[in-house]
């Protein structure tokens, strides 16, 4: 553990707070690091590299001034980690009136050193899950030896595990390492779920699931928990796909169907399980050529008429109503009426046969993936 000058800095930072004295933060070898003066940053300090050595409170004087190198009058404290010197704070000023200040700022500032040791353990452990979990849904089918580390590092193998992949639907992608963090405190206080970093703006829930239990409806109410918590206390939406339990060595499988319903789940910034695709399955399998094809035949002449393709998709949406249709558009139904007879004879296909419904339903689809 070193003491760096981001920390140094962090740790006069919050002393300030508590007194309102000229700071120093110096490390072993008498460079001080941080200050509330800054152009003593990078300046030799003699007293407290003696404090850090001798690991004992080192009062200066006035006449210390001269006789030491880089001091001023005040009080130099070292900086212990296990009996270890990691460096010395110093609070300038009369020692008479500063020392007594010594013990609070030795103590804070100890505390604020060990819970960033604390927290730079945390950021390894989770850095080393991360690539575990990495390299697990590289594999289709994980060997023994494989689950056997995953075993070391606390998760249970011997469970099915499910995947389940958390979008964050955020232009500004700065904060996502706290609100990660936020992320996996909120889970590991409500399931016994494994959480992961997947790229800048996603994150992996690999949850133990019960044998011969069936957890949907509590999955799908702790989904459903979090994602209007995480709304309501950051402002911020996600997308959620769930996909199905596995036995542990073929997570690639639930994380490729999680991949699967996220794509749908994205299109309304919902939770959608893979288990519940039916139609969504299959047209995720057509390749983007075949859908820009189709789009092209079926409503392509309609991408120029933007009111008749608005009207259209109402229409389906509200179940062929027409009433509805006309009070979603704000129009007459009988603007209804002649946009949809004008849909017909431009794209030739009539909006009342079962076989052009389905083809129009497609084309949406396939138009709401952006293929054109």
């Amino acid at each position: 553990m070193y003491l760096t000058p981001k920390l140094g800095k962090k740790i006069v930072a919050e002393v300030k707070n508590l007194i309102d004295e000229h700071l120093i933060i110096v490390n072993p070898e008498g460079t001080i690091i941080a200050s509330t003066d800054k152009s003593r940053i990078g300046d030799y300090h003699q007293g407290a590299e003696i404090a850090c050595k001798e690991k004992k409170e080192i009062i200066l004087s006035a006449e210390d001034e001269s006789a030491l190198q880089g001091v001023k009058a005040g009080i130099n404290l070292p900086i212990l980690l296990n009996d270890q010197p990691l460096g010395a704070i110093g609070i300038t000023g009369n020692p008479a009136e500063v020392t007594r200040f010594g013990s609070l700022v030795k103590k804070m500032t100890e505390l604020l050193i060990q819970e960033n040791v604390y927290l730079q353990q945390m950021e390894w452990e989770t850095r080393t899950l991360e690539a575990y979990v990495f390299d697990w849904l590289q594999q289709d089918q994980a060997p023994v030896s494989f689950l056997q580390n995953g075993t070391l590092l606390g998760i249970n193998m011997n469970r099915r595990k499910s995947c389940t992949i958390i979008h964050i639907e955020a232009e500004e992608q700065q904060h996502f390492h706290d609100l990660f963090h936020y992320i996996r405190t909120w889970w590991n206080n409500k399931a016994t779920a494994l959480v992961a970093r997947w790229g800048n703006d996603r994150c992996l829930l690999i949850q133990d699931v019960e044998e011969q239990a069936n957890t949907t409806k509590l999955d799908a109410y702790l989904l459903n928990t979090f994602q209007t918590h995480i709304l309501q206390r950051f402002g911020i939406a996600t997308s959620i796909g769930a996909g199905p339990d596995v036995p542990a060595g073929e997570l690639k499988v639930s994380f490729q169907k999680a991949e699967k319903a996220l794509t749908i789940a994205r299109k309304t910034q919902t939770i959608v399980f893979y288990e519940d695709l039916l139609l969504e399955m299959c047209l995720q399998e057509i390749t983007p050529q075949t859908k820009r094809e189709f789009v092209e035949k079926s409503i392509g002449s309609l991408l120029s008429e933007p009111d008749l393709l608005t009207t259209l998709k109402s229409y389906l949406s509200n179940n062929l109503n027409l009433v509805k249709t006309a009070d979603e558009l704000s129009v007459h139904i009988n603007t209804v009426h002649y946009r949809l007879k004008r849909v017909k004879e431009i794209t030739g296909i009539d909006s009342k046969e079962l076989s052009s419904l389905v083809s129009y339903y497609l084309a949406f689809e396939f138009l709401d993936d952006n293929t054109i």
